[in-house]
């Protein structure tokens, strides 16, 4: 009996972890039918985010918050374990009792990183935002954040992080806004924001900085930001970048 239930107690959690899967990429597919892949996103030609559009943002970086703290504790275990070998002051009960603990934190990473992907594309959709919109306005206005990453307790981490996708499609979002303002060159945009752009993409694209904006942006966008810079600052993560942003791959598709 006891081998039978443990095989009912694996398919059953093996059965809810894959239909946590399914769910999740198929919120995420319904975005990118609705509004396309994320670097196919063009910001406005000026820079500006509309008021309404910064609201809908911070409603869904509300919508995330429970699931970026249990991610972060799963994190914070990971840390721990790291240092329970050298730890001189626990007792070897202690380091197994911690240890122990810090293990089963570590195997529901996994249901842990679903929860929060499904929440953030619930959210997405409820605020008619596509991902390269909140992509682009997550990464704009906590560039400096992230460039302070590099001395957070995160900073061994590669969740803390943008991934090189993330970088690259940023990068192609830079580019599809320069585009529509050296198309529009009729002298009713500043040369300073086009110059600005293409620094910033230059930068992204050598590595010479960590994140985009680590100055904060410019602008009408900064000037959008400001009335919101509170709120946002208030509902960063720290440590989770690399599954906030994650996207499932272009390959498979999932029916919604």
């Amino acid at each position: 009996m006891t081998l039978v239930t443990l095989v009912i107690v694996v398919a059953t959690g093996i059965f809810f972890l894959t239909a946590s899967v399914r769910e999740s990429k198929r919120l995420e597919q319904s975005l990118i039918d609705r509004f396309g892949w994320a670097d196919q996103y063009t910001p406005a030609i000026d820079g500006t985010i509309p008021a309404n559009r910064l609201e809908g943002f911070i409603r869904v970086r509300e919508a995330v918050q429970p699931h970026c703290i249990d991610y972060q504790t799963v994190l914070d275990h990971l840390i721990e374990l790291d240092s329970l070998e050298t730890n001189q002051d626990l007792s070897a009960s202690e380091k197994a009792s911690r240890g122990f603990g810090g293990m089963k934190s570590i195997f529901s990473s996994g249901p842990t990183l679903l929860k929060f992907s499904e929440a953030r594309n619930r959210a997405l959709l409820a605020e008619e935002m596509g991902l390269g919109e909140y992509l682009y306005i997550y990464l704009t206005v906590y560039g400096e954040q992230l460039a302070n990453e590099l001395v957070s307790p995160y900073s061994d981490m590669e969740e803390a992080f943008i991934s090189p996708r993330t970088r690259s499609e940023f990068v192609t979002i830079l580019g599809n806004q320069l585009a529509a303002l050296e198309a529009a060159d009729n002298g009713d945009y500043p040369e300073e924001l086009m110059i600005r752009l293409r620094k910033e993409i230059a930068a992204l694209k050598d590595g010479s900085q960590p994140s985009p904006w680590t100055d904060g942006p410019t602008g009408m966008t900064r000037k959008s930001l400001a009335p919101f810079r509170q709120q946002v600052t208030d509902l960063y993560c720290s440590g989770t970048v690399g599954i906030e942003l994650l996207q499932k791959n272009r390959g498979f598709q999932f029916e919604g």
